[in-house]
Formats: C-alpha cells, sequence, structure tokens
C-alpha cells in the first residue's frame, strides 16, 4: 500500500505541477492532480500506520506472555 501512495503521489505532483506550468501559458487547466496528491500521501499515512499499530500489537502479546 506504501508503494502504490508513492507512485499516486509522484503522479499527482506531477500532475499538478504540469496544470501550474500550463496555466502560466494561457492553457485553460485544471488542478485535478491535488486528489490524486491527497490519496498518495493518505495511503502512506495509513501504512505506516498501520505499521505501527502491527507493532504495538506484537509488544502487547509479547508483554502478556511474559
Amino acid at each position: 500500500m506504501k508503494t502504490t501512495g508513492i507512485v499516486i503521489l509522484v503522479l499527482g505532483i506531477l500532475s499538478t505541477l504540469g496544470a501550474i506550468i500550463g496555466a502560466m501559458g494561457g492553457a485553460d487547466t485544471t488542478l485535478s492532480g491535488l486528489a490524486f496528491v491527497v490519496l498518495g500521501a493518505f495511503l502512506i499515512s495509513r501504512a505506516n500506520k498501520k505499521k505501527e499499530e502491527e507493532a504495538a500489537k506484537s509488544e502487547w502479546e509479547n508483554n502478556s506472555n511474559a
């Protein structure tokens, strides 16, 4: 999930930069790439949080068995 988040985040950033550069040239563009930036950041955050939860769970299980 983290790898997917990184890929989507990079694509969103590139899309947003392309829209900004296109807007400077007078083209009619949208900043829909920001949605991919947000989605990618969410996926990375969720993957990190899930990893922390699993570590806390395993630590709790190890302490309860002692």
